[in-house]
């Protein structure tokens, strides 16, 4: 009887352990929001913790009006064990956290919020949520602020964007917090700073703030924060200042806590937020007047210089020459970003010049802005580049400038025509008789003579060393096949220049077959050299070609073909005299001579002069 006892006790006692860790492993869930009341704008958090939950879903949450609801990414998971007398008791927690943000004032009632764990549905029931409007009134405003009150349309002045913020003071405390300290509470994430961006972002680079200062605005205490940037004006009337908004957690509570000695410290242990958006009061910006502004003005507003240079200075009819001219803000502080290159459609230009249509961006450097252009002389007559004006608005002054660069003195020399016999050459090519065959009989060897070495007999079972020998070094010499073959496949893949010049000949060959002669034979050297199509001259291919070996010959015709091309494209009087055929002809037999020049060494000779 006291055996069954015993046993009775024992299974209870299992019973009831399995009960209780079946009750500890069981999942728990609880819905925590804090705070209950909050600011518009402002997310409070909904913390989800779940316990000794092995699959944790999703929660479902529901759709209110006025309420955002957004799941935060990743889960906090904490994992504890305890052992006591023996028996093990494990702990497991994940935390879920909801961001809840008002759009507006007032109060909010949530409905219940599921969340599934193991397969058990699980609710917060009923929340209630409130929201308050964060008025800034008297304590933040921002303006900008210039020295001058009357601006231009598109002038670029230093203009100062000035953040006022009332310094938080605590009666029970009897604390004022500082410049340094209510820096601290700006929201750099949700500021907007418009054209003061760049500015604020070499502070926090340099990890540096703007320098605050107390003084009294209004007959009130206030810090005054000031960044200074160039700031353009845009359409006439008030500056438009909507991309500027300063965003403020402005303290409203202070709590007294105990440091690790005993000593007692403050720390803010509330905010709201607080915006201001940036006004332009006091400045009034007028549109540009419409008497006196000059046919070439493009919109440039300050003050401006120009000077231009060209290579090179000594070119034949339709060649290349790169202009270049720089326009320099003259005051210090204007943004060329907007400023556009100066014209080059005045007849004194366009009558002796052709200039491609593209538009240019240039390029700044400091107060300077770089403008590149090509021209393309069109007759021997022309004896320089004319000046290049450039006309803007003068805000000093009011009234429309012009400046124009110094006259480029050039030379021009006719392109050279040559016949087409001293083009394709009048050198006969001997012709090699053939050989006379001599019909024989008795199969490859009928007119082999007749030695003692064909009629030998050769003994039977001796060892062929050339095939031992063969046995044992034609492995490895096909690994060395395969090795250089992959390499070489591998260097086509890597290798542009290399993919560029393989089939050259035949790309050029049908180009000029198709009729373009003088464009096949100029990409034929371009794709020799590793240079994109159509970057290479004509006085740079005559020049490529001597160092690669071409004969004088040959570099007439190149030059020629070439010549009269540009000459047909760029000469007032249209073609050069010869039909395109005849050119199409030439340039696939220049093709297959210049496939046997030394292109190595002109890639080398042109990599030095470069």
């Amino acid at each position: 009887m006291h055996d069954i006892m015993h046993s009775l006790n024992m299974w209870t006692s299992h019973v009831i352990a399995l009960a209780v860790s079946m009750c500890a492993f069981a999942g728990d869930v609880t819905f925590d929001l804090t705070p209950l009341q909050g600011w518009a704008g402002t997310p409070a958090v909904l913390k989800i913790t779940v316990r000794n939950g092995t699959t944790i879903a999703d929660p479902l949450l529901p759709t209110v009006e006025g309420l955002d609801f957004v799941l935060q990414p990743g889960r906090q998971t904490m994992n504890s064990m305890q052992v006591i007398n023996g028996r093990v008791t494990r702990d497991n927690t994940t935390v879920l956290n909801v961001l809840v943000t008002p759009k507006a004032a007032g109060q909010f009632n949530i409905p219940p919020i599921t969340i599934d764990v193991d397969g058990v549905q699980h609710s917060s029931g009923r929340l209630t949520f409130s929201s308050l409007k964060s008025e800034a009134g008297d304590l933040l405003k921002a303006q900008i602020i210039t020295d001058q009150p009357i601006l231009w349309e598109g002038q670029t002045v230093n203009a100062t964007l000035r953040i006022e913020v009332k310094p938080y003071q605590s009666r029970e405390h009897r604390v004022t917090l500082r410049e340094g300290d209510m820096w601290q509470f700006i929201d750099l994430e949700k500021c907007e700073f418009g054209p003061f961006k760049q500015r604020m972002r070499e502070l926090l680079q340099a990890n540096q703030r703007p320098q605050g200062r107390e003084a009294l605005v209004d007959g009130q205490s206030m810090l005054v924060y000031e960044v200074t940037a160039p700031l353009t004006m845009g359409a006439s009337g008030v500056p438009d200042c909507s991309s500027i908004r300063i965003v403020w957690n402005y303290p409203s509570r202070l709590t007294a806590n105990q440091d690790f000695f005993g000593r007692s410290e403050l720390s803010v242990s509330a905010t709201r937020p607080i915006t201001a958006d940036a006004t332009a009061s006091g400045i009034e910006v007028k549109p540009l007047p419409q008497d006196g502004r000059p046919a070439d003005f493009t919109g440039a507003v300050g003050s401006f210089s120009i000077e231009a240079s060209a290579k090179p200075l000594s070119v034949g009819v339709g060649d290349p020459v790169t202009l270049t001219y720089r326009i320099t803000d003259t005051s210090g502080i204007g943004r060329l970003d907007s400023v556009g290159p100066p014209r080059l459609d005045s007849p004194s230009i366009t009558q002796d010049f052709r200039i491609p249509t593209a538009p240019l961006a240039g390029s700044v450097q400091g107060n300077t802005k770089t403008f590149t252009q090509t021209l393309r002389p069109t007759a021997e007559s022309v004896r320089e580049i004319p000046p290049i004006a450039f006309s803007w608005f003068d805000p000093n002054t009011g009234r429309y400038e012009t400046a124009a660069s110094k006259p480029i003195a050039l030379s021009v020399s006719a392109v050279e025509r040559l016949s087409t016999d001293a083009i394709l050459g009048n050198t006969k090519v001997p012709v090699q008789s053939a050989p006379t065959l001599i019909a024989t009989a008795g199969g490859l060897g009928a007119n082999a003579p007749v030695t003692p070495a064909i009629v030998r007999s050769h003994p039977v079972g001796r060892v062929s060393w050339p095939l031992i020998g063969a046995a044992f070094f034609l492995p490895p010499l096909a690994c060395a096949a395969v090795l250089v073959a992959r390499r070489r496949q591998d260097r086509l893949l890597t290798d542009r220049g290399l993919v560029q010049e393989r089939g050259a000949r035949q790309r050029a060959t049908a180009r000029a077959r198709a009729g373009a002669g003088a464009e096949a034979v100029q990409n034929y050297i371009a794709d020799r050299l590793h240079r994109p199509s159509g970057t290479v001259t004509r006085a740079e291919a005559v020049r490529c070609l001597r160092v690669a070996g071409a004969d004088d010959v040959l570099q007439r015709q190149v030059e020629g073909i070439l010549a009269r091309a540009e000459k047909a494209r760029y000469s007032a009087s249209g073609t050069a005299g010869v039909p395109v055929t005849d050119d199409a002809a030439q340039a696939v037999s220049c093709i297959a001579l210049l496939d046997r020049l030394n292109w190595r060494a002109a890639r080398a000779g042109t990599e030095a002069t470069e």
